[in-house]
């Protein structure tokens, strides 16, 4: 899977940039529209966009365009030693109790390969920005293994949330 971001954020540019994609192209605006985002499978990204190639590890619930027009994307580093236990706790815990939330439709769980310790992006699709409020969300962040993680730097108010919109869905 491709991810690719850009500071366009004109419905034409943005189309434009995902025209470089090939099959569906999923084109999304920051919330406080200060960029885009373009989900694709197969492409070859212009130069003012940034690429990152991800591979699934796991994913739960609905993960298509279907699943609603909100994706919340979490970018998360954690050092190679805890990258068992962190996806333990996503798979295990921290995503199913996300998705005792109506709104909260699904999420991809993805890895970048880096040269040091790992990168993880987490797509979740939400029918409503509600979700983000929600108290599941909540009591997904209180319990007893969120806190053990929460005692390392690289966890929790280190990750990159950004909040989207779909703009539109293209099949090139």
């Amino acid at each position: 899977m491709l991810i690719w971001q850009s500071s366009s954020v004109k419905r034409k540019e943005v189309e434009a940039l995902a025209a470089h994609a090939r099959g569906a192209a999923e084109c999304l605006l920051r919330e406080d529209n200060r960029g885009s985002l373009i989900l694709c499978e197969q492409g070859r990204a212009p130069k003012e966009v940034v690429e990152k190639r991800v591979s699934a590890l796991f994913s739960r619930g609905r993960s298509g365009p279907e699943a609603g027009p909100w994706i919340f994307s979490v970018g998360i580093w954690t050092p190679e030693d805890w990258r068992e236990e962190f996806c333990a706790w996503y798979q295990c815990e921290h995503g199913p109790m996300l998705l005792e939330c109506r709104e909260w439709q699904g999420f991809q769980f993805l890895e970048m390969s880096t040269r040091r310790g790992c990168q993880f992006y987490v797509l979740h699709r939400l029918s409503d920005r509600s979700a983000l409020d929600s108290a599941q969300r909540k009591r997904s962040r209180s319990t007893p293994w969120f806190g053990r993680l929460a005692k390392n730097e690289w966890f929790d108010q280190a990750f990159e949330r950004v909040l989207w919109r779909r703009m539109s869905l293209l099949w090139l």
